[in-house]
């Protein structure tokens, strides 16, 4: 069964959800593409990964041509994805498995030998906001905005790596 492969390992790779996430940014895109923005990641384990979103319905092939006598493929994020009918306990295990991968990439930090938290700009902030659903969806626009001026951004001599984690959860008053 195809898509009864855990959808937490699935989604929750790095590799894959850079996938995702150019997708979601270009709308579309060729395995040349994605790889030219992931330039960090070997083609082999490019492919493989994005074979694996596609065996799980994450992503659907909109369109093929011959290129040197292969077929290139154009990719984009299936709409009617598996994570759209997840059960409740799916879900939760999503978020149960990154708040874990956030637990361990912390732990790992902690574990070297020099770490200097004050210039990695290493934070944690959490706040509870009063907003009506109209209220959030704009807020999360706004937010959206700032991701969208930084997320192409390609690598260069002064750029490093940061990994920014924002989740909504419900509050309990």
């Amino acid at each position: 069964m195809k898509k009864e492969k855990n959808i937490t390992e699935i989604i929750l790779n790095s590799i894959r959800m850079r996938v995702i996430q150019y997708l979601m940014l270009h709308e579309k895109g060729t395995t040349s593409e994605i790889g030219q923005s992931l330039s960090d990641v070997p083609k082999a384990s490019l492919y493989r990964h994005i074979k694996i979103l596609a065996q799980a319905d994450l992503i659907k092939i909109v369109e093929e041509k011959k290129v040197r006598g292969t077929i290139e493929c154009t990719y984009e994020i299936n709409k009617e994805a598996p994570l759209n009918s997840i059960s409740e306990r799916q879900a939760g295990q999503v978020i149960n498995s990154a708040l874990l991968s956030i637990m361990g990439s912390f732990h790992r930090y902690f574990e070297k030998e020099t770490i200097s938290p004050a210039e990695d700009m290493l934070f944690l902030s959490s706040a509870t906001l009063l907003l009506s659903d109209e209220e959030f969806k704009k807020f999360l626009e706004k937010i959206g905005a700032v991701y969208q001026e930084v997320l192409e951004n390609q690598p260069g001599e002064s750029r490093k790596m940061r990994k920014l984690t924002f989740i909504s959860e419900p509050s309990e008053n």
